[in-house]
């Protein structure tokens, strides 16, 4: 038994490590998943060891944030977009919602007036910038009386650091302590401890790879360091109310009340991500830092047993660091202390999912969770505009009551019961003509066939 494993470190016969350096290029698909938030922060810029680093190679840098799939419609002013953006996701997650659920939400500016500011009239030729966002614009004065305001160094360089190369357009920085930032900085803390390791033990090489590799995530971090910038109004004129809703694949129904600029940052506008590199820069860099992530994974095949133990260690550890940090939700990654959002659906339809009673009405359905948003908009025109009912005359004749009863404030109307009375009928009605017209063309059928003529 004792010449079937090896023995000792320093014996031609003995462990070996050499494959160490495949533990750095392993995890790639969890670095994959974390290569946009963890970019966004200036930790990404830290000299450390991260795992799988060729995650972050990549020829093209995406130009906005992941989406998903659904029908966003706005309730009064008719805009359709086929996906939501993704932090209206991180505030209410469509894949938690149950098939033929139904939220109403209200979301809001933390420093939100309590009156909308694109209702206010402009009087005396005094100008107001519309929509109080969470941004702080400055005030707009009049005279030579108007000069800025002192900053302290902290909270310029603050805004060096995690502020958005845009500087006129809201965003949502990442986190301080977020799970990635926390990583990051506790990886750079874990590299200085192998250097100082590999030093005190005499181990170039060892020294070598991870200066080398160190070096490699700084010159990508800050090659692919971003910031999300959200869209904004440029106009202060008067429009309607932002209230979006949003339809999921499964029959769900989220209806968003908020005003012209919480819409036009979160669901009906462009997430940018603005990059503080341009794109030749930015090759030139991911250049550089494929070259010296070759370099590293040569080194580190070629350290003494000790320091491959040790890095090895830290590899597997911080690969198990980061897929745990893939289980955590996406809101601890993100800021988004500027919006302020509740959960505001009436008591009477909160168990949309669920079943109410042996009826149709109790049953759920697409029909039913659709006419519980009828009935808080009380508009049917999104419905149209979104396709969430087929465009017949039936169902226009269906949607016409179902926005009639919600105006009239009957929360009480049978929807579905009304939906089998008048759109069912539209489907006996052509089997019934059918079947007539069958009678009726057997009735006067001649008793005998006609032969076909084949000399033609």
């Amino acid at each position: 038994m004792a010449n079937w494993f090896p023995v000792g470190t320093n014996r031609q016969d003995g462990w070996r490590l050499d494959i160490v350096s495949l533990l750095a290029v392993i995890g790639e698909s969890s670095m994959e998943e974390h290569s946009q938030a963890l970019t966004s922060s200036w930790t990404c810029m830290l000299p450390r060891i991260i795992p799988a680093p060729q995650a972050l190679l990549k020829s093209a840098r995406p130009s906005r944030m992941p989406q998903t799939s659904a029908a966003v419609v706005g309730v009064h002013n008719g805009t359709l977009f086929p996906t939501l953006n993704y932090f209206p996701n991180i505030i209410h997650p469509i894949e938690d919602f149950s098939s033929y659920s139904f939220k109403v939400y209200e979301i809001k500016h933390k420093n939100q007036n309590p009156d909308p500011p694109n209702t206010k009239s402009v009087e005396d030729g005094s100008k107001e910038l519309s929509g109080s966002t969470s941004i702080d614009f400055g005030k707009i004065e009049d005279g030579p009386a108007a000069l800025p305001r002192r900053r302290s160094t902290f909270r310029r360089l603050t805004q060096t650091l995690t502020g958005s190369p845009d500087k006129k357009k809201p965003r949502v920085p990442a986190q301080w302590f977020s799970p990635l930032n926390v990583l990051s900085v506790g990886s750079c803390l874990l590299t200085i401890g192998l250097l100082v390791w590999a030093a005190l033990i005499k181990d170039g090489t060892a020294c070598c790879a991870l200066g080398t590799i160190s070096l490699a995530s700084s010159i990508v971090g800050y090659a692919s360091w971003w910031s999300p910038v959200l869209s904004l109004r440029n106009f202060s004129s008067k429009v309607p109310a932002g209230d979006v809703v949003v339809r999921t694949r499964e029959g769900a129904f989220i209806l968003v009340r908020c005003n012209e600029e919480v819409a036009r940052e979160l669901y009906t506008g462009t997430e940018e991500c603005r990059y503080y590199v341009g794109i030749q820069m930015y090759r030139v860099l991911v250049g550089l830092g494929t070259f010296l992530l070759m370099v590293s994974v040569v080194l580190l095949g070629n350290c003494n047993f000790t320091m491959q133990a040790a890095i090895g260690v830290s590899y597997i550890v911080l690969n198990g660091a980061f897929w745990i940090a893939s289980l955590i939700p996406k809101g601890r990654f993100w800021d988004l202390s500027n919006y302020v959002w509740t959960d505001i659906t009436p008591s009477d339809a909160r168990n949309a999912h669920e079943k109410q009673g042996d009826t149709l009405e109790g049953k759920p359905s697409f029909t039913r969770t659709m006419w519980y948003a009828i009935r808080e908009t009380k508009k049917t025109g999104w419905v149209k505009r979104m396709g969430a009912a087929p465009a017949t005359p039936k169902w226009e004749e269906w949607l016409k009551l179902a926005e009639l009863n919600a105006s009239r404030g009957n929360r009480k109307w049978n929807a579905v019961e009304k939906r089998e009375e008048i759109v069912g009928e539209s489907d006996s009605i052509p089997q019934a003509k059918a079947a007539a017209h069958r009678d009726t063309a057997e009735e006067h059928a001649p008793a005998f066939e006609v032969p076909l003529d084949t000399t033609r």
